[in-house]
């Protein structure tokens, strides 16, 4: 697949400590129902880029030295997204009450964080608000951590979305937000704007010695997007360099 990536906006450290963006925009998350009363979740449009979906979306990461973390709100979480009948998405009614809940345990330098709420452990939550929500909480990961790789260049949570309101829809399916520490293209090691044979000595290399090689070169190779480069990456590479990959 290829993997799209977005960069965001300076952000100041009143926004980081708050969360406190307020325009929508393309990296957002919808927040909708299905017609049956399940909470859904889907890009701000899936024709453009940036786009948030599980299984391309990667956001992208600003290291920040003062705080030693790395750090971005994108994405939001956003209410007002339009109706599609087509895709069977509908807005919340009032009385609606919206958490984001981590399915899993993050990686231990990993939190998201919501002026005093904080996510790091399964079933750890956020509120993201009403019927008209928006809100953008702020994901990070410390590098002062003890369990900090430098290595792992894509982190990870899975999380769904709860109605503890009136309306009590269902939960959304679970999805997995992947934000990484460098801008990066899935399958293109050399940088050079394509996925070719000039890519497999570099992947090779990626595969072996990762510490030899860059960022952008590890963030490129690791194809199944799971923060490292490893033997399972390869088939993913291998249907990038055929042409059919996303």
């Amino acid at each position: 697949m290829r993997t799209h990536t977005w960069l965001i906006g300076v952000l100041s450290c009143g926004l980081l400590a708050t969360g406190g963006a307020l325009a929508q925009h393309s990296g957002d998350i919808g927040v909708g129902r299905s017609a049956a009363g399940v909470l859904k979740y889907r890009p701000f449009d899936p024709n453009t880029t940036p786009v948030f979906d599980p299984a391309i979306g990667v956001g992208l990461f600003t290291y920040f030295p003062s705080l030693s973390s790395y750090r971005t709100d994108n994405p939001g979480f956003d209410g007002n997204f339009a109706e599609v009948p087509a895709l069977d998405y509908y807005r919340l009614a009032s009385g609606a009450s919206i958490r984001l809940v981590a399915v899993a345990d993050l990686p231990a330098p990993m939190r998201v964080q919501y002026q005093s709420q904080v996510i790091r452990f399964a079933g750890e939550f956020i509120a993201l608000g009403s019927a008209t929500l928006h809100r953008h909480a702020i994901f990070i990961v410390d590098a002062t951590h003890s369990q900090f790789d430098p290595l792992r260049t894509v982190w990870a949570g899975t999380f769904l979305l709860r109605d503890v309101g009136v309306t009590a829809y269902a939960d959304s399916a679970p999805f997995t937000i992947r934000i990484a520490t460098v801008e990066c293209d899935s399958g293109d090691v050399n940088g050079d704007g394509s996925v070719d044979f000039d890519d497999i000595d570099p992947f090779v290399e990626a595969l072996s010695a990762p510490a030899s090689v860059s960022a952008q070169q590890r963030c490129a190779a690791d194809c199944n997007r799971d923060g490292y480069v490893t033997f399972d990456d390869i088939d993913v590479f291998v249907a990038l360099l055929g042409g059919t990959g996303d």
